[in-house]
């Protein structure tokens, strides 16, 4: 558990959950009155065990969670600090005949932004930018690393490597280390261009 903010009356909700609301500046339960349940249950580490203690912590104080809107659709955000330590256990005990070459691309990844945080999703390790999904690994093939760029910004990102005609989404793929060397750069220059668009 990371020390606790002497500022915070936040209880206790575990370590992932503290970091999370710590890391969107929420640190008292006076701020999350401005958070509906569903808003919160959006942040990566934030679980139900949680959210009930916060609700019960609000109660006591007279306070409750922003209401609910009707209908309301939230979009799903990526973890907001970077979860290596689970990506570091899941690859460990990961088998795959080109893992050498998932652990090189996620290195080039991850150097593209101090900003990118990497987390698992769909069983395989992800990244985002400050919330904002980029790019997953489809590690279901055993022949060619796949990569999935699943990102509203992703269709305006040109790159000859950019595979798909999807409103959303749109694939790379890599045969082996020589091939990963060979088209890092424009792995790169997409990373950092659709990165340019969530600002």
């Amino acid at each position: 558990m990371p020390n606790k903010n002497p500022t915070s009356d936040l209880p206790n909700i575990g370590a992932p959950a503290t970091r999370a609301l710590e890391h969107e500046g929420y640190t008292t339960l006076k701020q999350l009155t401005k958070l509906s349940e569903a808003e919160l249950s959006q942040m990566h580490g934030v679980g139900p065990k949680a959210i009930r203690i916060l609700k019960e912590a609000l109660k006591a104080k007279g306070l409750s969670f922003k209401e609910s809107k009707t209908g309301e659709k939230l979009k799903k955000k990526g973890s907001p600090v970077s979860r290596t330590d689970v990506v570091d256990k899941f690859l460990l005990g990961f088998s795959h005949p080109l893992k050498a070459e998932i652990e090189a691309l996620r290195s080039i990844i991850k150097g593209v932004d101090k900003n990118i945080n990497e987390e698992i999703k769909w069983k395989a390790p992800s990244f985002n930018y400050k919330g904002e999904y980029l790019v997953t690994f489809n590690l279901w093939e055993t022949k060619k690393i796949h990569l999935v760029f699943h990102n509203p910004m992703i269709a305006k990102v040109k790159s000859k490597l950019l595979e798909g005609n999807y409103e959303h989404r749109r694939m790379m793929y890599f045969a082996d280390i020589k091939d990963i060397k060979a088209k890092q750069k424009d792995l790169i220059k997409v990373l950092k261009n659709l990165i340019k668009l969530q600002k």
